[in-house]
């Protein structure tokens, strides 16, 4: 029987060396200005923000915490500072139609200018039709009108016949004291007016609201003016209604700004990304006008860059429906929305769309890119850029040299306490841990971040200076404590035997397998007894978790290759006569995976060859149709879960895992495993195929034909196929 080596203690984990990096602590590391990694992101975003067409929006994918933002911002502010900055926009009054407000594009910093000479214009207004209406002249001239018709309707009223020209007498007195008010009027506004459109001479959309401003105004006079009759005094008033016709409603003020604006919309509401119409109650009526529109994201960065994530906007489906039409179109249209149940429908604007230049930049999940590309037609035309972020990056001395300086400017920028060497290098250890490979970093930079807060805390906590590995591993510990609460539960019911593991002994079709159960950022492992039962029967396999409908399609296919591999291995030559079944015992709860299967295969091969499995060994790894083992994730927690059980059943020894040969390159272990590795008490077995991993279990060599096409006697494949002929022979006979 070939015997099959554990695996050396030194591979249960990767440990960095610390005399490798080149510094005592991280006070003489040079910080980090650059990013790890994410070459291909970084050059799909350079591409993105650069190439100009219609569609060139980017997505940017990857799991959250990889620090997606933290590539973004520098390369979109160093982008947006050589960038022209972006015009002014201001929504004013529309002369020929109120309904339809007019949107007027100035140069950066020249709205704000506009909005404050409208404003300067609308107080000396005010102030110097007062002085005028209250001067001698105009009232001398106003009395000699009045006189003058006076005498006329004195001299009608002494001659019947012509007293009906009484009231025609009147309105021609109206008509020439109107034409009076006019003509005061316009000396008095036209100076104003002319000033203004020679200081915005360039700008022929503010000249011609200039013109229609002198126009209203010269039209409107008797709104602007009130004379009281008891009195005859005349008052000019600035709350008059009138007046907000010449205000400026700037929406986009970008005096402040140099270069082109980056926004992140948190919030992407139709409101708050296309724009928001306010409406005021006057004399009990809703009502609104071009002074209460409020610019959305869009406007606020139009000409530079807009960040939204992606899971937020597609969940508002009218926002996102509106930006895909703004894009489409090139304009941002302002228009009544139709889902809102607290949009105010009873009075409307749609005021004059504007032009739209704008990078979307999307930043989500690979799976929700997944789901916009089949799910939407529009999506990849419109976001023709993805910006894949790396989840890992290579183990390598210039990588590990980089990480150190991350550390290092991690623990500048919180300004927290010097790490050692050892904690750095015990953070990096820690990467690779949660990369599951040792060949590996982790670029999840928010986990790091995480850890080094932590460790600090715990540092400081133990009054220490500086931070040691110590110290890095106390806050790895104390995080799993926190969150592993169902852990020691399910371990505490394996321990009082609610939940049966056997970790001594030996028993007839029964394994312990291996998963991983996931508890928000907590992951540990899930040790699991699995039997088979196998009599004469059809040649019918039964999952019991698949006949009761609580497997997944992953677990389902990993039975359905089990049976067809017992069923091309033995007996090829006569039809198969058993009945098998297999149970994932005192599991109450949906199923999926197949990295139990080759552990599923053992127990079937037991129970047909009626013999023992070592039950101080448990067993992890996925079978193909040939017998081979490949490879599973969650190795470590596996591992670690077992391990964990025996220790606090305290029963048996040599206790060991079973795993893929392929999943060497994935351990990362914790330090006490890799200690009872050391000390010959706890073993790892890493097996390529399923005649390797039911031989150690047995301890019965699993056997292999000869020649003739027979397994050598006394194997355990020997004795599986005499049963198998056994009963297929008991078949015939019935």
């Amino acid at each position: 029987m070939t015997k099959i080596k554990p695996l050396h203690h030194q591979k249960f984990r990767q440990k960095l060396d610390v005399s490798q990096l080149p510094f005592k602590n991280t006070n003489e590391t040079k910080l980090l200005a650059e990013f790890i990694g994410q070459e291909r992101a970084l050059e799909a975003l350079i591409f993105g923000i650069g190439v100009k067409g219609e569609g060139y929006n980017l997505y940017a994918m990857g799991p959250s915490g990889i620090g997606k933002r933290s590539l973004l911002n520098p390369v979109l502010k160093a982008k947006a500072k050589k960038s022209p900055t972006p015009s002014d926009w201001c929504y004013v009054y529309n002369f020929n139609a109120p309904d339809k407000p007019t949107a007027l594009r100035l140069p950066a910093g020249r709205g704000f200018i506009l909005q404050e000479d409208m404003r300067t214009f609308i107080d000396e207004l005010g102030s110097n039709i007062l002085a005028i209406f209250e001067g001698d002249e105009y009232n001398t001239r106003m009395r000699k009108i009045s006189i003058y018709y006076d005498k006329k309707r004195k001299l009608v009223s002494k001659n019947i016949s012509l007293i009906d020209k009484t009231p025609q007498l009147y309105k021609e007195q109206h008509e020439k004291e109107k034409m009076l008010q006019l003509k005061i009027i316009t000396l008095t506004v036209k100076p104003f007016i002319t000033k203004l459109k020679k200081k915005y001479a360039k700008l022929k959309s503010v000249s011609r609201y200039l013109n229609a401003v002198y126009h209203d105004i010269i039209q409107h006079v008797g709104e602007l003016i009130k004379k009281d009759d008891k009195t005859n005094l005349t008052s000019f008033s600035l709350e008059n209604s009138t007046l907000t016709r010449y205000a400026i409603n700037l929406i986009v003020d970008n005096r402040k700004l140099k270069g082109a604006p980056i926004i992140f919309e948190d919030s992407p509401t139709y409101a708050n990304l296309i724009c928001r119409i306010e409406h005021t109650t006057i004399e009990g009526s809703l009502t609104t006008n071009f002074s209460l529109i409020k610019a959305g994201s869009l406007h606020q960065a139009n000409g530079g860059y807009l960040i939204i994530e992606s899971r937020k906007i597609k969940n508002n489906v009218e926002a996102w429906e509106a930006l895909k039409s703004a894009l489409f179109a090139g304009k941002i249209v302002i228009k009544p929305t139709e889902d809102d149940p607290e949009a105010i429908k009873t009075v409307s604007l749609k005021p004059t769309p504007i032009p739209l230049n704008v990078k979307i930049i999307l930043i989500g999940s690979r799976v929700h890119y997944y789901e916009l590309c089949e799910e939407d037609s529009d999506f990849i035309d419109l976001f023709k850029v993805p910006v894949d972020f790396d989840d890992q990056i290579p183990r390598n001395r210039k990588n590990i040299n980089l990480y150190a300086r991350l550390i290092a400017t991690i623990i500048k920028r919180k300004k927290l306490q010097s790490f050692q060497a050892s904690a750095v290098a015990a953070i990096i250890d820690h990467s690779s841990r949660i990369a599951d490979d040792v060949k590996k970093l982790s670029t999840h930079i928010r986990s790091i971040e995480d850890l080094i807060l932590e460790a600090d805390y715990w540092a400081k906590h133990h009054k220490k200076k500086t931070i040691n590995a110590q110290d890095v591993q106390h806050a790895i510990a104390a995080h799993a404590h926190r969150m592993d609460r169902s852990r020691e539960i399910y371990y505490e019911d394996i321990k009082r035997d609610f939940i049966i593991i056997n970790t001594s002994g030996k028993s007839v079709g029964q394994v312990n397998c291996l998963s991983v159960r996931r508890v928000g950022d907590f992951s540990y492992g899930h040790p699991t007894r699995v039997t088979a039962r196998v009599r004469l029967g059809h040649g019918k396999f039964i999952d019991i978790q698949r006949e009761i409908k609580m497997a997944g399609p992953m677990h389902s296919k990993a039975g359905l290759i089990i049976s067809h591999y017992l069923a091309s291995k033995f007996t090829p030559d006569q039809p198969a006569s058993l009945l098998a079944s297999i149970s994932f015992e005192q599991i109450y709860c949906w199923t999926d995976g197949d990295s139990a299967s080759v552990g599923e295969l053992c127990a079937l091969l037991s129970s047909l060859a009626n013999v023992p499995l070592y039950q101080h060994l448990a067993i992890t790894g996925s079978i193909d149709q040939y017998g081979e083992v490949q490879a599973i994730g969650g190795v470590n927690e596996k591992i670690e879960g077992f391990y964990d059980v025996c220790q606090s059943n305290g029963t048996g020894k040599n206790h060991g895992v079973l795993i893929p040969a392929v999943n060497i390159q994935n351990l990362m272990l914790r330090e006490d495993i890799v200690a009872a590795a050391k000390a010959k008490k706890f073993f790892l077995y890493p097996i390529k195929n399923i005649d390797e991993a039911v031989t150690l279990l047995t301890g019965v060599e699993a056997g292999t034909r000869n020649k003739a096409g027979e397994f050598a006697p006394n194997t355990l494949y020997y004795k599986i196929e005499e049963r198998l002929r056994k009963f297929s022979r008991t078949k015939q006979k019935s």
